[in-house]
């Protein structure tokens, strides 16, 4: 009877073995596909597209930092228009981006 159960265990364990392989390779094809996708997508971006993601950034961590700083809360809102006008920037040439990519490749 003790035999049993541990054969069904090892059944059990060698099917769990086999979904989890699968698994790791369908996250491995998932993972890969979506960064070939983005390198190319951001193949595509020019030096003035990556200074506004830049300037996005510094402007967000500006942004939290206003609230440990007495200066930044005397600027906060030039930060906070820097960081809502880069973010604005940067969404809207994505865009134009992604949508020159589709047409340029059906698979997006």
């Amino acid at each position: 009877m003790r035999n049993h159960v541990f054969e069904q265990t090892e059944k059990y364990r060698d099917l769990a073995a086999a979904h989890a392989e699968d698994l790791r390779k369908y996250a491995q094809l998932g993972y890969n596909t979506a960064h070939d996708q983005l390198s190319s997508l951001l193949s595509k971006f020019v030096l003035s597209e990556v200074f506004v993601l830049k300037l996005m950034l510094i402007s967000f961590g500006v942004l939290i930092g206003t609230a440990f700083s007495d200066f930044f809360k005397k600027h906060r809102g030039f930060v906070v228009f820097a960081f809502v006008a880069s973010v604005a920037l940067f969404v809207y040439k994505t865009i134009q981006l992604v949508d020159s990519w589709a047409d340029d490749d059906a698979d997006f």
